[in-house]
């Protein structure tokens, strides 16, 4: 079986799993905040000239002319720690242009988000979940908003690329998995591949949490909830970290006892509430 036929079968599956997974859990309405006052801005103005580099033009054109600015100079490491603070100013002296400091598509989302918020542009941080429990992968991308389309659109600074339709228009991520749920691929512009993307989006795009506080150093600190019906997001946390807590060799004593009392925390903890998914879909 070539690489081509094995990610279409697994495109089959996990639009499968969309289409299966359509209706959103009813929720709470709520505000999503963005944040455009924040001191720092001026600092990444005037270090990095993030507003040089946007240019002039429509929301969606500065932050792709950012999106690539940023992307090619830095190095993803799927292992990074978290150990520098989760703000733009930190992580772009960490990381930039630093190939033996990569980090994750968590903190590259921290940057673009942030680095678009300077410059007036409605931003926020979305973290793209799967169905499985035993799925140790997910990843993070930016959403903008754009005035002149009237929409949000997806921006992944991990692979440098966005979503397209037939006809060029860039996507959202709820215009994407709607897309996937009815089988449809979609036109990648990243260096990645095209089949590959479609998979790996459509393998993610199960359930979304969104930061609902979009400013400078905000990232998590307010997290809203968007899953599907019937999916319980806290049962499927408690499986993910027994199955995790599972692979770890039993001689890694210190790791197992971490693991073991962060699993025996964990299973006192509420199941999060969700949230309307129209707030995902609202104009800022």
């Amino acid at each position: 079986m070539t690489e081509q036929e094995i990610q279409r079968q697994l495109f089959d599956i996990y639009s499968g799993i969309l289409f299966n997974s359509g209706e959103f859990a009813p929720g709470e309405p709520a505000a999503i905040a963005y944040h455009f006052d924040c001191p720092e801005y001026a600092a990444l103005k005037e270090k990095y000239g993030i507003d040089k580099i946007a240019g002039e033009g429509s929301a969606y054109e500065r932050a792709e002319r950012l999106m690539h600015w940023m992307a090619p100079k830095l190095w993803h490491r799927p292992d990074y720690d978290n150990h520098v603070p989760m703000k733009s100013l930190d992580l772009l002296e960490y990381s930039l242009g630093r190939p033996e400091h990569g980090i994750n598509c968590r903190n590259k989302s921290v940057i673009l988000t942030e680095c678009c918020l300077a410059l007036g542009i409605y931003a926020r941080r979305v973290y793209i979940m799967p169905c499985s429990p035993y799925d140790m992968d997910n990843h993070v991308v930016t959403e903008i908003f754009d005035q002149e389309m009237g929409k949000w659109i997806m921006l992944d600074p991990s692979t440098d690329g966005v979503f397209t339709d037939e006809k060029g228009v860039p996507l959202s991520l709820l215009e994407l998995r709607e897309r996937f749920a009815a089988h449809r691929p979609a036109a990648f512009t990243g260096s990645e591949n095209g089949d590959e993307m479609n998979t790996y989006f459509a393998k993610n795009l199960f359930r979304f949490m969104v930061d609902g506080e979009n400013g400078y150093g905000l990232s998590d600190s307010r997290t809203l909830y968007f899953t599907p019906m019937g999916h319980l997001v806290q049962k499927n946390l408690l499986a993910s970290m027994e199955y995790k807590l599972s692979m770890i060799p039993p001689d890694a004593m210190r790791l197992r006892k971490l693991y073991s009392e962060m699993l025996e925390k964990a299973k006192g903890d509420p199941e999060p509430g969700c949230t309307d998914i129209g707030v995902m879909e609202a104009r800022p």
